[in-house]
């Protein structure tokens, strides 16, 4: 049986809130989208990244993640109209 002690939540939610967290940056999500395709053996093209972008929006519960992955599929869809 587990126990947690009164304030972990608290000191967990104040974490996140705080300056000190680190969202992702658009840059990182990319580097480990391209990682993880060439892990796999996939193609990198920006087809393949922005369908992979997608897939993450799709299963993604995290809001920071989340953002981070809407940002990130503004920039690919903007360069690909350029």
């Amino acid at each position: 049986m587990r126990h947690s002690t009164p304030g972990a939540g608290r000191a967990i939610t104040e974490y996140f809130n705080s300056p000190a967290f680190h969202a992702p940056k658009e840059s990182e999500l990319l580097a480990a989208i391209l990682t993880e395709l060439m892990r796999r053996g996939r193609p990198t093209h920006s087809k393949v990244i922005i369908a992979t972008v997608i897939a993450k929006l799709e299963g993604e519960v995290d809001e920071a993640l989340l953002q981070g992955y809407r940002n990130l599929l503004t920039q690919l869809l903007e360069e690909k109209e350029e």
